[in-house]
């Protein structure tokens, strides 16, 4: 195994370690998106936004991040970004001798920060809107399968037939796709638990520099 992909195995771990702690503290889980609601302690609402912005602003998170508005009247910032996701390539399982495959692909997916002030609390969510390439040119689809809570089999057998339809086309022999299918949902469980836990981290580290003193 490569240092690539131990280097991925390592930040896997790490990240699984930081979003148990987060999951401990009951974030709100829905199809795409994640969410958490923390009491103001003393915080005005200007502080909050101000440590906020200072957040997304820094050099590392504003490369993926920009401030679409901040309203200290509505007591809202609205962040839009990109989140890159690295997951097991099924092409690998197709053709398991082929040199030169990789064994992991990329993608990136549109995400949306908000975080907005109420009387006594804040909530901060991370929701995924899109996604922006997909190796097969099958975003939407692909998008479609993205779930946080559960893979919906309706969305995946949609994209399980669109795939075949291509692979088909492609001259890819019948067992080999019938491979591609067998392993779609766990390459969307991947991806899906790969985007939540980025929405779990990034709550957890804006809330750290909102009540950093």
């Amino acid at each position: 195994m490569n240092n690539y992909i131990k280097g991925l195995k390592t930040s896997f771990l790490f990240v699984l370690f930081l979003t148990s702690y987060v999951h401990a503290q009951n974030s709100l889980i829905e199809e795409k998106s994640v969410s958490k609601t923390f009491e103001l302690n003393d915080l005005s609402p200007s502080i909050i936004l101000s440590r906020a912005e200072s957040w997304f602003s820094n050099e590392d998170n504003g490369e993926k991040n920009v401030i679409e508005s901040l309203s200290s009247e509505t007591g809202e910032i609205i962040v839009k970004g990109e989140t890159k996701v690295l997951y097991k390539n099924i092409g690998k399982e197709l053709y398991p001798k082929r040199n030169g495959m990789a064994e992991v692909l990329d993608a990136y997916f549109g995400h949306l920060i908000e975080i907005k002030i109420d009387e006594g609390s804040y909530t901060i969510q991370y929701t995924v809107t899109d996604m922006k390439k997909e190796m097969y040119g099958r975003e939407d689809v692909f998008f479609e399968c993205v779930n946080f809570e559960a893979i919906n089999e309706e969305e995946l057998m949609n994209y399980n037939d669109n795939m075949n339809k291509l692979l088909k086309a492609n001259l890819v022999f019948k067992k080999r796709r019938e491979i591609f299918t067998e392993n779609s949902k766990l390459q969307f469980e991947e991806v899906s638990n790969f985007l939540l836990n980025e929405g779990e981290v990034n709550i957890f580290s804006i809330n750290e520099a909102i009540t950093d003193d």
